[in-house]
């Protein structure tokens, strides 16, 4: 069988009193798109810089294709490629003086490099922007030549940390269509991003919460192994009241109050009485935002020590 191209085992890393992760284990699949997703401050670009050395985890082991990498990150550096959250190309400079300098600092061979600059202006879309200042790009259009100059070193590993912040729908649509071709070139792709609608594009979502992973699965099976019943429930009566009464009923780990909207999480085959009378629900399919935000509040009332 072969090995995956990355294993995380109980990684750990605290920056004084905050645990930025705890106990951390990750299978990464070659040849896949893994998105690890969580709110600000869940640990998600810790781990990325972690798996690079960028960031000395306390605790825990990192395997490249099976092999302890013991500290020496420079396995991982060497076959992979960093994107990080903030655009940090060089706005005075055009398109192409950007992939002629990143060129240059990989130390891409001069009988590749124009050719490669080509392919790259042209499957990036940014060809007839060439001679544009990166200044002068829209969001979309830095995020793609962030990209190629990520690609540059034609890496094996790639790793986005939140990629998409600030970027149109469509810029957002045309970016996850290259990298779902770069996947299946081979590449592997870790990435982070705060938007859950975004995470249901990888073969693999890891959810994170507090430094630690509360649930990851492919797609399919995170709906399908979704243990409750999804109901949604608008109250006649003042939402807030709805919300607390009902708390007490469910239990708050099984509600989310959203607008004027309550989404229930239940049993199957149990019904709910309130106020003397059976409720009317309505079935919905598992969205991955109520998914995660039910795995987040389970989390989080374990920690508060409460039997779930």
């Amino acid at each position: 069988m072969t090995a995956p191209i990355l294993e995380i085992r109980n990684l750990s890393k605290a920056f004084g009193p905050i645990q930025a992760l705890n106990n951390v284990s990750l299978i990464i699949p070659r040849a896949s798109l893994t998105i690890i997703a969580g709110p600000d401050g869940s640990g998600k670009s810790t781990l990325l810089k972690c798996l690079l050395g960028l960031v000395r985890a306390d605790a825990g082991q990192i395997y490249l294709k099976g092999q302890l990498t013991d500290k020496n990150f420079e396995q991982i550096r060497s076959i992979s490629a960093y994107m990080s959250e903030r655009f940090s190309l060089y706005p005075d400079l055009t398109v192409e003086e950007n992939l002629d300098f990143y060129a240059c600092i990989q130390m891409v061979p001069k009988d590749r490099k124009d050719d490669l600059k080509h392919r790259l202006l042209e499957r990036t879309g940014l060809e007839s922007f060439r001679f544009r200042l990166a200044a002068n790009l829209s969001g979309g259009l830095k995020q793609k030549l962030a990209l190629a100059t990520a690609l540059l070193s034609s890496p094996e590993i790639l790793f986005l940390d939140e990629p998409t912040p600030g970027i149109d729908p469509t810029s957002r649509l045309e970016f996850f269509r290259l990298l779902e071709e770069l996947k299946k070139e081979g590449r592997t792709i870790i990435l982070t991003t705060p938007y859950l609608d975004e995470a249901e594009k990888g073969d693999e979502i890891v959810f994170f919460h507090r430094g630690k992973i509360i649930k990851q699965g492919s797609l399919s099976d995170l709906k399908n192994q979704f243990p409750l019943l999804v109901f949604s429930f608008e109250p006649e009566t003042n939402i807030f009241e709805a919300y607390t009464e009902l708390s007490k009923l469910v239990g708050p780990e099984n509600l989310i109050l959203r607008g004027r909207q309550l989404k229930i999480f239940v049993p199957e085959g149990e019904e709910l009485i309130w106020r003397g009378k059976l409720l009317r629900l309505k079935r919905e399919e598992p969205r991955l935002e109520d998914i995660y935000f039910y795995f987040e509040r389970r989390s989080e009332m374990m920690e508060l020590g409460h039997d779930q």
